[in-house]
């Protein structure tokens, strides 16, 4: 005797399809709601940095890693700069979160080591990093998208994906890759497209510059 082969229901299959739907929504909310944290973190770390930039000038009426006493004034480990007003040397730029971290501004300890202001390496012990293990850098520049004058400038390190630069740069500023104080490194063309936030590229590798006050 042959067995008659039954198979799923019209009901059964739509209890499946609602389960991985709902599956589905709960990742992309748990991904959103991770992303929305990492923007807060990263934001977070930002307007740290600048106070500590702020409050660095106010007692030692210097730039930090530019401080040319450091070694007397801060700790006798501390690398002095050049005291030309300007983070304007590889030294310089790692000396930054080496006389930030060692005055007590921020937290952390980091050697002083060089690293250059065109790109956005570093170390774990030289610069601080951001949620995405890219480095926090701090130099006399022109790295924001377009910028043909230099100007001191926080870069937010490398790694972030497109949809958390957009969101970050709505969170602080104007929300538009190549205008205000937060714009797009120089370099992150996938990242952007007519000055916007390539946010459909879903870019997983972008960084922002944030110009910092004197």
């Amino acid at each position: 005797m042959s067995k008659k082969q039954q198979g799923f229901t019209l009901i059964e299959i739509a209890i499946v399809l609602l389960i991985i739907g709902l599956l589905l929504g709960g990742v992309m909310k748990g991904q959103s709601m991770i992303n929305s944290a990492r923007v807060r973190s990263i934001a977070n770390d930002l307007v740290g940095i600048e106070t500590a930039w702020i409050s660095f000038q106010d007692r030692y009426r210097s730039l930090p890693g530019d401080f040319g006493s450091a070694d007397s004034h801060i700790s006798a480990e501390a690398k002095n700069g050049n005291a030309n007003a300007l983070v304007d040397t590889d030294a310089e730029i790692g000396g930054v979160w080496q006389h930030l971290s060692s005055a007590g501004f921020i937290n952390g300890s980091f050697d002083g080591g060089a690293s250059a202001s065109t790109d956005t390496d570093c170390s774990v012990a030289t610069c601080p990093s951001n949620p995405f293990n890219g480095f926090y850098k701090i130099s006399h520049s022109t790295n924001a998208i377009g910028r043909t004058a230099a100007a001191h400038e926080l870069t937010t390190g490398s790694g972030i994906p497109v949809a958390v630069m957009y969101e970050l740069d709505l969170k602080i500023d104007d929300g538009k890759a190549g205008t205000g104080r937060l714009q797009a490194f120089d370099g992150s063309e996938d990242c952007v497209v007519d000055d916007e936030w390539n946010v459909i590229a879903e870019a997983a590798d972008c960084a922002g510059v944030l110009t910092l006050p004197l």
